[in-house]
């Protein structure tokens, strides 16, 4: 963040001074897409429209600097709930885990 803040936008909701959510939005020069990251809530404040709330301001804050285009990496989760936003679906993604072989 330290090194290009105008290229990322932290956001988190409160209650009583404690955080329970956090998201961030990272834009992608002037490439026309920004992405979604991060998007957690804690489980006990789940089902109460904060991580909807999230994805709304964040795409506020895109549509504001020019951005047309949304990337999300999104859980099983959270995609209904893009979807009732919505958000489409155009691709997926394959996690791939990779542990690098012992040093000799």
């Amino acid at each position: 963040m330290s090194a290009a803040p105008e290229q990322i936008a932290v956001l988190v909701a409160e209650a009583g001074g404690e955080v329970v959510a956090a998201a961030w939005l990272v834009f992608r020069g002037r490439t026309g897409f920004a992405s979604l990251w991060g998007g957690s809530t804690l489980p006990a404040w789940r089902g109460r429209g904060i991580y909807r709330a999230l994805v709304t301001a964040r795409a506020k804050l895109a549509v504001a600097r020019g951005v047309r285009l949304l990337h999300v990496d999104a859980s099983d989760d959270s995609a209904p709930i893009l979807r009732r936003l919505g958000l489409h679906a155009v691709t997926t993604t394959t996690p791939y885990v990779w542990s690098p072989p012992p040093r000799p």
